[in-house]
């Protein structure tokens, strides 16, 4: 006990990166790599498991905001101060815990051309140069679409406001819903940029471009009329388009695509807009390409777009069909919310997360399920977020960003950025997470906490957190306590995290006795990765009395940091694309132990099966600590197509032995579906079957909503 003080004392000095062992299907941010020069920055998100971005642009301030869904990542902000080639810094942190989403939210000093792919477990989004921007700038108010493969979404920019004329903006946008002219037509396009997987031309919508027209990119120049064109090195697939500009896709590159290289339209898309195609030998290049001036380019005044209002708001039916402890059937109404607010009417306030609850309750006598529990892991938080600000805020159910070793309240934060690097504030709330290592959903906690961080992630990068607080059952002082989170990471190359939680029970614990002051929480990750496809993690997980999730939630791999208490090491490899083996082993050190176990975890994932878009996990585990003993198998099936089609499954099966159920072996299979109907409307279904020794029931529910997504234009 004393040695795990004082590794504790000492790692609150220097420690780091969160790397949690639950979740292995989940996608962990590994690196953020930022390199910048000559007017280009580009940024590398590095992941354990391919993800699919999404990019939203705002102004007043201008950024660029990159959602990772089903990325894990610090909730805890990070910042990148970079100031430089137009980037004033970047911010990265979770979002939402559930669905789980991760935010990368990069803060320009003016409007900004962006490009966006990704190859495999890496995210690339790279800030073009502001000459680029300047001469590009166009009034496309809206989110770039997605494109097939690598590419996922291209070229976002606004023009700027004419000083004198500040009026103009309603004449441009009249001009630009014009059809190009005959004479404006053009089929041979210059490459101005080259991105990962994707090229710039310097033509668009004037010219006749649209989304989905294929050009060649060939080794000649339309320069020599007269020559036979050279041939095909690459083919492009315009994904979009503003008015003098577009994004293509690369694709069957014979060798590099480069800034200079000539494309050519095709001869069916050169068809269709009765011009011919000037790759076809012999064929003269129009009067534009030969050299015509280039005509003043219009440029719409900025159309500020402060506020995102976007969300699901449905209704479900749901039914329990029981033959365990409590036979008989039930149902329920209920409803389920989505949402994804910022800068609310012109504000720094934002609404996002996710929730699932009941409007009426169980019509036989209460029996929970493992759907019920998953619906209390959620998290929908109002906060504040300004980075003109001193204070900062939230609330509703979350993290407090600071100290996540607390898991999920129901209440709020106030705090204050003392100086650029210390933040200090109280929370105040109850403790319902299911997840959470002290559950008790009557229990309240409140505190107060102070957080130091500074450096940075290309170098050394460090972060401590403290704090005091009290738990109390039906507002008596169960148990004041001490927290300590801490990290420290250099060069992405290693991270060490620990948290560790000093208390004093008023009353007993849960193995029945009252223990006085001491360490009642310890956990603590070493994280090294020498390469993309090669991690390795070291574990100490220490409790002093019994945790008290919920243990139905086992074979879901969210309560898996509960089960391994001493010593344990994991290593994941890649060892082909898309494919991933990983393993943890260690040795169970458990209070009362009189010989020592083996905790053992193997899995295989496949991201990518076949190009199908299925993704599967399997995963084996067997282990030994105070919360259970026992091992769970459980296969995970996943297809997303976007945010429009999501359906996922799970099979698995668990046995074990633990204080807190008497439902020693169970089998379940629980699969999802969610779509959209319409522009406005979307369906979600479930349907759950467990078979245990105790709780044999099906559930199923069916939900219905409306789906709205809105901009507002705020001065």
């Amino acid at each position: 006990m004393k040695a795990i003080a004082e590794l504790g004392l000492l790692i609150l000095f220097a420690s780091a990166c969160a790397a949690q062992i639950g979740g292995r299907s989940v996608a962990q941010i590994r690196k953020l790599r930022v390199t910048h020069g000559n007017g280009i920055v580009k940024i590398e998100v590095i992941l354990t498991g391919s993800v699919v971005p999404s990019v939203k642009v705002t102004t007043g301030p201008d950024r660029l905001i990159m959602d990772l869904p089903g990325a894990a990542t610090s909730a805890r902000q990070q910042h990148i101060v970079l100031n430089s080639d137009g980037v004033k810094q970047l911010r990265i942190g979770l979002n939402n815990a559930s669905p789980l989403v991760s935010r990368l939210v990069v803060d320009l000093d003016a409007a900004h051309q962006y490009a966006l792919a990704t190859d495999r477990n890496t995210v690339t989004l790279t800030v073009l140069p502001g000459t680029a921007a300047a001469q590009s700038k166009q009034p496309d108010a809206g989110a770039v679409p997605a494109a097939s493969g690598p590419l996922l979404g291209m070229l976002f920019q606004r023009g700027t406001a004419s000083p004198a004329n500040p009026g103009a903006k309603t004449k441009t946008e009249t001009l630009l819903k014009t059809a190009p002219s005959k004479a404006g037509l053009r089929t041979t396009f210059r490459v101005k940029y080259v991105a990962e997987g994707a090229a710039y031309l310097n033509g668009g919508r004037s010219s006749g471009l649209a989304e989905g027209m294929k050009l060649e990119v060939r080794d000649s120049s339309p320069a020599n009329s007269t020559a036979a064109p050279g041939p095909v090195v690459a083919e492009l697939q315009v994904v979009s388009v503003a008015e003098t500009s577009a994004v293509t896709e690369i694709r069957d590159p014979k060798r590099d695509v480069k800034p200079g290289d000539w494309a050519y339209l095709s001869a069916a898309d050169s068809a269709k807009l009765g011009v011919q195609s000037s790759a076809s030998p012999g064929t003269p290049q129009p009067a534009l390409l030969q050299g015509e001036p280039r005509k003043p380019e219009l440029r719409p005044a900025l159309l500020p777009e402060d506020s995102r209002i976007q969300g699901r708001i449905g209704f479900d039916y749901s039914g329990i069909r029981s033959s365990g402890s409590t036979p008989g059937n039930s149902t329920q109404l209920g409803f389920t919310i989505s949402t994804d607010m910022t800068r609310i009417a012109g504000t720094y306030w934002n609404l996002q997360g996710y929730m699932r609850d009941r409007l009426t309750s169980n019509s036989q006598p209460e029996e929970e399920t493992m759907q019920n529990y998953l619906d209390r892991t959620y998290t929908l938080q109002l906060y504040y977020d300004n980075p003109n600000s001193k204070w900062v805020a939230g609330f509703g159910r979350l993290y407090l960003p600071w100290a996540v070793s607390i898991d999920t309240i129901d209440g709020g934060y106030v705090g204050r950025k003392l100086t650029s690097r210390v933040t200090t504030g109280v929370f105040f709330g109850s403790t319902p997470n299911p997840t959470s290592w002290n559950y008790k959903p009557d229990q309240q906690t409140g505190g107060w906490f102070a957080n130091y961080a500074g450096g940075s992630f290309e170098s050394f990068h460090y972060s401590s957190t403290t704090g005091m607080a009290v738990d109390s059952l039906k507002w008596q002082i169960d148990r004041p306590y001490l927290f300590l989170e801490n990290e420290v990471s250099y060069k992405k190359l290693i991270s060490i995290y620990h948290s560790f939680i000093v208390d004093s029970p008023q009353g007993v614990t849960t193995d029945g006795i009252k223990p006085g002051t001491g360490i009642s929480r310890s956990y603590l990750t070493l994280h090294i990765q020498p390469s993309e496809r090669i991690s390795f993690d070291i574990y100490h997980n220490y409790f002093r009395d019994t945790p008290t999730a919920a243990t139905a939630l086992i074979a879901t791999g969210l309560v898996d940091k509960l089960l391994y208490q001493g010593l344990s090491a994991s290593v994941r490899i890649e060892p082909i694309r898309h494919f991933f083996i990983y393993t943890t082993i260690g040795q169970s050190d458990k209070t009362g132990d009189t010989t020592h176990s083996l905790n053992q975890a193997y899995g295989i994932a496949w991201s990518e099966i076949w190009r199908t878009g299925i993704r599967a996990d399997l995963h084996y585990s067997k282990f030994a600590g105070s919360f259970a003993q026992g091992d769970y198998r459980v296969l995970s099936l996943s297809r997303h197509i976007g945010d429009r089609i999501m359906w996922d499954a799970q099979f698995g099966g668990q046995t074990l032995n633990s204080p807190l159920t008497v439902n020693r072996s169970s089998f379940f299979v629980d699969t999802s579906f969610d779509t959209n109907l319409g522009s406005h409307s979307f369906l979600q279904s479930g349907y759950t079957v467990s078979r245990g020794d105790a709780l044999n029931y099906t559930q199923w529910y069916l939900s219905l909503g409306y789906r709205f997504k809105t901009k507002g234009m705020w001065k």
